[in-house]
């Protein structure tokens, strides 16, 4: 019996330490052959925030964002891929919600926030298919009524109204 238990106990511990943290994705695989990486720190987010007019939504929503990480592992070989998934789908999304799912055509992209009451601290997309692999992540501060008005903005467009 202790014989089992303890085998329970060593199964709950290796599940838990293969599970990976959003951060630790892009740590794993920014370095892979062929993979892009972009990481744009806090200091430049408020340089290129110097340049922008506080008047509409966009320059607002931007200006929320503290650091935004890029990994694009496109023309990356298929293992790198297959490894990438295989993490991705063993991500602790502890504190993350969903804000969108869409699986089509064996293509699978989601968006997931991590929020407080006034405003998204990270937001994570991710897509996952055979020939695309890539991840964004961007934290900060970004207040739901920005996105909501860019939300806005861009159906009147599309709309013909605007």
């Amino acid at each position: 019996m202790k014989t089992f238990i303890a085998t329970i106990i060593m199964l709950i511990a290796c599940q838990y330490s293969l599970a990976q943290s959003v951060n630790s994705l892009f740590e794993n695989f920014k370095h892979e052959q062929k993979a892009e990486y972009q990481s744009v720190s806090p200091f430049m987010m408020k340089i290129a925030r110097l340049f922008m007019n506080d008047d509409d939504a966009e320059p607002r929503f931007i200006k929320g964002i503290k650091s935004v990480k890029v990994l694009d592992l496109e023309e990356c070989s298929a293992k790198v891929k297959e490894s990438f998934k295989e993490q991705v789908s063993q991500l602790k999304l502890k504190g993350y919600e969903p804000l969108l799912t869409v699986k089509e055509d064996g293509e699978t992209i989601k968006i997931l926030a991590k929020t407080d009451e006034q405003s998204i601290r990270e937001l994570l997309l991710y897509t996952v298919s055979q020939e695309e692999c890539s991840a964004v992540l961007m934290k900060g501060k970004i207040r739901k009524e920005d996105i909501a008005t860019i939300i806005s903005d861009n159906q009147k467009k599309n709309n013909g109204r605007k």
